[in-house]
C-alpha cells in the first residue's frame, strides 16, 4: 500500500492553481484600481463640500483648501471668484484605470457639480 502523492498529481495540482491564478489577477488588479478610483471621487466630493462651506460665507472659493496628493492621485484645482473646477490626476499604475474601455485617468468636478471629463460617465458610475 502506498502513501502519499505522485509527482504527476502534484504537478497536476501546481498547473491547475497557476491556471487560476493567470485568471483571476486581472480582475483584483481592476477592483483594486476601481477601489481607489472611488476613493478620489470621494475625495473630490469632500474637497467640493468643503468650497462650498467656504463660500457660503466668504466672496470667493478658497485657494487654501487642498487635499494631499498620494501616490495615485494628484489634486489640482482652477478657480475664480465664482467657479471652481477640480481634477484628480491618476499616477503610476492607476493611470491605467479604465471602465468599459474608457480611461478614467483624469477627473474632475466643478462647483455646479457636473462631473467629467465630458461624456466620461463610465468612470463615475451610472
Amino acid at each position: 500500500m502506498k502513501n502519499g502523492f505522485s509527482l504527476i498529481e502534484l504537478m497536476i495540482v501546481t498547473t491547475l492553481i497557476a491556471i487560476l491564478a493567470t485568471l483571476s489577477y486581472p480582475s483584483y488588479v481592476s477592483f483594486i484600481r476601481k477601489a481607489d478610483r472611488t476613493a478620489a471621487m470621494t475625495t473630490l466630493l469632500d474637497w467640493a463640500n468643503r468650497q462650498q462651506i467656504w463660500r457660503a460665507d466668504h466672496p470667493a472659493y478658497s485657494t487654501g483648501i487642498n487635499p494631499d496628493n498620494t501616490e495615485l492621485y494628484s489634486y489640482s484645482m482652477t478657480t475664480t471668484a465664482t467657479s471652481f473646477t477640480l481634477t484628480a490626476t491618476a499616477l503610476n499604475e492607476q493611470a491605467y484605470d479604465k471602465e468599459d474601455g474608457v480611461s478614467c485617468g483624469t477627473l474632475t468636478l466643478d462647483q455646479s457639480g457636473q462631473k467629467g471629463p465630458s461624456g466620461h460617465v463610465e468612470c463615475w458610475g451610472k
